[in-house]
């Protein structure tokens, strides 16, 4: 019997119909011959580190690292029923042909139960991109011999079995070596979360270490054949500092009050035609980044829609995926789609009537589509938005847009710069005149956004604009004259970087190789495969792992570091810090690359990896030695309602005001007690040699609030200056804070 070994359902029900499987059984679809089953992502996984050592059930430090000489795969429990499926279809198989996904991580799939099975038997490759008609017959038609991508198995193994002894070896280490026990003392490692985690830290220190400086601009407005035109003064280079600021307060004053009244000539006045194609369609990333900046929405709530709107409301294609474009032969199913949309939504019909199918436009493009083509609208006409939550509802709405915006034509405008010169001072600005609507028609009526949509993954999310704006510019030429009416000098000061959403840090991910400096490391981590740090699928879940880990939480739409989070990193910095370093992604794919190639084994890989675990530990545990005391992990945001155990071992002290535990904090400066009852009792108490001391502040009920400004306490000494430390209402709880800041900004527990 030959046997298609599917990735999912859905693809197992589109190959069956071309190969005769028409009967339906138990966990597969059979037919003459053949048989077609699958499987719901990964069934097996690998065996946890207690059964290849029963002591390491108590997370001994002693016993690691552990590293497998033969390596074991579990059968996943909540998937066990169809791994039975596939099991009973292999043993009755004679011929194999691996159909999952058309990837390093597809192959893994399939392969790792072949090898749990012993199966021996010939293996085929069916290598598809694409689940529409046209691209399953081609691709049945061409299979390729097993041999051919058997090397991406062993790569994709490599990868598994690195994260599995980076991640569960380091875990345990760094948790009996610096935990504080119980869930909570539990310090996470892993090859994409730890970077990540680094990246949220390292730009909460940059802004936290931020110190503006001051610059002056001069705002001017020239008036123009009876128009007040808002212009940009050019500034000369050799007055510009190396940030490109102005910091000579005396030469702007002197430049403004030389042109105050003064009439100026135009020197420059360009038009040009300007084409502006459709943004691409969305892949998961790309659509993430946008529900993020439009809609505010969290990177998993919008893949648990798409979700939904694929399985559920049948609306959407495949969403796990990395693609923005479509195979070419999809062209031909692009006026049915859109005939599905018109019918879901009669609004959009003015639209979707102007759309130009004549030719394919530049999304389809077969030499871009990986293993996944990009998230479109599908041709079920029965879809009801009604049906739908407000989130699918909302994502919905994007996914249609953008592929209606693929049919509607260039965005085209006159584009026109000026440049005017006033007492030998060059002003200038640029307007545009839209011409052709084009795409942007397919955006007209869309729900009001609440931000921006989101730029270019590439885009900078940290630094100033000083590029001319858009104004609203009067028909002018060469020679005519323009009268100043406005010259003032305002005081600027440059802005720290700013903290990530959930939509910049997807974006930061996937282009890690900004922060790679090794050109070679740099160009792996730029090919589509594998670009970044984890992928599209996953990189939401990472996220989401840091939230539910207490390492990170929201200020509105902005990700701050959590204290626990924090001494993680810094921590993990010291002792490991090549944990936190994304280049380690970038060595591993590195190597993994040489596997996929055949110059390493993957056995000569895991040695490597063996070797340096053993020395790390070895760091670990020499760093855990020399040190007197573990500092308690603490959660001190406003949304958390628990705090971090003390060490198993230490006595319990309770709190006079409600009777439950004190917890030993750290705080900004020195360690406290705080009560564990947290918001609701805010008892906090001073060190006193690991005990609690007397009493700082009385309990604070949780309905009092503290006016940010404060009260002066003289009682209350800065550290830093010898200034007055004011008591504070922070989104933390309250704080003292130095009365200097902004030149101090040392602060204390209260």
């Amino acid at each position: 019997m030959r046997l298609f070994i599917c990735e999912k359902p859905s693809q197992a029900k589109d190959i069956a119909r071309f190969v005769g499987a028409t009967q339906r059984g138990n966990g597969c679809t059979s037919g003459p011959g053949v048989a077609v089953t699958w499987c719901i992502g990964h069934l097996l996984e690998q065996s946890p580190p207690e059964h290849y050592n029963p002591d390491l059930k108590s997370w001994n430090i002693d016993l690691l690292p552990v590293v497998p000489q033969q390596w074991h795969m579990a059968i996943k429990s909540s998937t066990r029923e169809q791994y039975q499926c596939v099991a009973k279809a292999l043993k009755q198989a004679t011929e194999v042909i691996i159909a999952t996904d058309a990837d390093r991580e597809g192959e893994v799939i399939a392969r790792e139960i072949l090898t749990l099975n012993g199966y021996r038997g010939p293996v085929k490759r069916l290598w598809l991109s694409a689940f529409d008609d046209a691209s399953v017959r081609k691709a049945l038609g061409k299979l390729m011999p097993g041999e051919k991508t058997l090397p991406m198995y062993f790569s994709g193994m490599g990868r598994s079995r690195a994260d599995w002894l980076a991640g569960m070896n380091l875990t345990m280490a760094l948790t009996k070596a610096f935990g504080t026990g119980g869930r909570d003392g539990v310090l996470h490692c892993g090859r994409v979360q730890t970077p990540v985690l680094g990246l949220i830290v390292r730009r909460e220190r940059a802004i936290a270490n931020f110190k503006p400086k001051t610059y002056f601009v001069l705002k001017a407005s020239f008036e123009i054949q009876g128009s007040v035109v808002p212009m940009t003064w050019r500034v000369a280079k050799d007055k510009l500092d190396s940030e490109g600021h102005c910091v000579d307060l005396a030469y702007v004053q002197s430049v403004a009050a030389k042109v105050l009244n003064k009439t100026g000539r135009l020197t420059v006045v360009e038009t040009t035609r300007e084409r502006k194609l459709a943004p691409l369609l969305y892949s998961l990333g790309s659509l993430q980044r946008e529900a993020s900046a439009r809609f505010g929405l969290k990177a998993q709530a919008v893949l648990d829609a798409c979700q939904a709107l694929y399985e559920k409301h049948k609306a959407t294609t495949y969403p796990r995926s990395d693609c923005e474009y479509l195979p070419l032969s999809m062209h031909a199913d692009a006026q049915s789609v859109l005939q599905a949309v018109s019918k879901i939504d009669p609004s959009l019909s003015k639209i979707t009537q102007l759309a130009d199918l004549s030719k394919p436009g530049r999304v389809y493009n077969d030499t871009k589509v990986t293993a996944h083509h990009a998230i479109i609208p599908t041709g079920n006409a029965n879809v009801r938005m009604g049906d739908m939550s407000k989130t699918e509802a909302l994502v919905y709405d994007l996914i249609r847009r953008r592929f209606i915006a693929q049919f509607l034509g260039a965005f085209e405008y006159n584009q026109t710069v000026i440049e005017l010169v006033c007492e030998a001072e060059t002003f200038g600005a640029k307007g545009k005149i839209p011409l052709v609507q084009g795409w942007q028609l397919a955006y007209e009526g869309m729900e009001q956004a609440k931000a921006k949509p989101s730029k270019s993954k590439k885009s900078n999310d940290a630094g100033d604009d000083d590029e001319d704006q858009d104004v609203s510019l009067p028909s002018c030429q060469v020679g005519m004259q323009g009268i100043n009416r406005l010259a003032e000098v305002a005081t600027e000061k440059t802005k720290p970087p700013k903290r990530y959403t959930e939509g910049t840090l997807l974006g930061a991910m996937e282009s890690i190789d900004k922060v790679i400096e090794d050109p070679r490391l740099k160009k792996i981590m730029q090919t589509k495969e594998k670009a970044g740090i984890g992928t599209d699928a996953t990189r939401s879940a990472i996220i989401e792992g840091l939230f539910k880990r207490s390492y990170i939480a929201n200020e509105g739409k902005a990700i701050v570091p959590t204290d626990k989070g924090m001494h993680l990193i810094g921590m993990m910095e010291k002792v490991a810090p090549e944990m936190v370093d994304p280049v380690l992604t970038a060595l591993w794919e590195d190597q993994l690359g040489q596997i996929e190639s055949g110059t390493v084994t993957l056995e000569q890989f895991e040695h490597k990896l063996g070797t340096w675990l053993s020395k790390l530990i070895e760091r670990i545990k020499a760093q855990a030695s020399s040190m007197p005391q573990r500092p308690a992990a603490r959660h001190t945001t406003s949304a958390e309602a628990h705090s971090a155990p003390s060490d198993a071992n230490s006595p319990v002290y309770a709190c006079k005001a409600c009777g439950k535990p004190l917890r030993l904090r750290k705080g900004p400066s020195s360690a406290f007690w705080g009560c564990s009852g947290y918001p609701t009792c805010k008892t906090t108490l001073p060190d006193a040699n690991g005990k609690p001391g007397e009493r700082a502040q009385q309990s604070l009920p949780a309905e009092k609030s503290i006016p940010n400004s404060g009260k002066n306490s003289t009682a209350v000494v800065c550290d830093a200056c010898g200034k007055p430390m004011k008591l504070r209402q922070g989104g933390r709880g309250p704080f003292y804070g130095c009365s200097g800041y902004p030149d101090c900004k040392n602060t204390k527990p209260v």
